[in-house]
């Protein structure tokens, strides 16, 4: 059990590091910024964001996971708002955080440990979209990195997810 809150979800289907999810909708606060395609100062401006630069000035609780989002254009990263702020989150001041809602829906998700790269993340894309595809759904989304971890956490010990929303084929 993680100390972290994590949106909810039920489990529709699991095998092995497989699940299918229907999650509830949630609250993000998302990194997104057309000049720095790399997104290499996302995680520094969501964590000072939840440090307290944020209009309110508060410190906001940390939950996992941290979202990552790779589209065409950029790469996108996310924090979790947790739900104690769902009917009033905490305005960001830099520009290139925005409040978002993260829909309800289905997702394919596979879990896996260690360090996350690109490498790895390929490979667990390629076997969730077979598995997937074998389960009779379909992918309606770009795929998302899930991680769970602190920086220093050994890496037998860190948990990471990809995740694609989906639908019935």
């Amino acid at each position: 059990m993680s100390k972290y809150e994590t949106p909810d979800y039920d489990v529709v289907l699991k095998e092995e590091d497989f699940e299918i999810r229907k999650y509830v909708d949630f609250y993000i606060v998302e990194y997104e910024n057309l000049n720095n395609e790399e997104s290499n100062s996302a995680f520094g401006t969501l964590f000072k964001y939840i440090s307290s630069d944020n209009k309110a000035n508060e410190k906001i609780s940390m939950t996992v996971p941290v979202i990552q989002e790779e589209t065409e254009e950029k790469k996108k990263m996310a924090f979790v708002v947790p739900e104690k702020y769902r009917e009033q989150i905490p305005e960001p001041n830099n520009p290139n955080l925005k409040v978002k809602k993260f829909d309800e829906g289905l997702f394919g998700a596979i879990h896996y440990s260690g360090f996350s790269n690109k490498s790895k993340e390929s490979k667990m894309k390629k076997k969730l979209e077979e598995w997937i595809q074998e389960k009779g759904y379909q992918k309606q989304s770009n795929y998302m990195l899930a991680s769970y971890n602190a920086p220093f956490t050994p890496p037998m010990f860190r948990k990471n997810e990809i995740w694609v929303r989906i639908s019935k084929a």
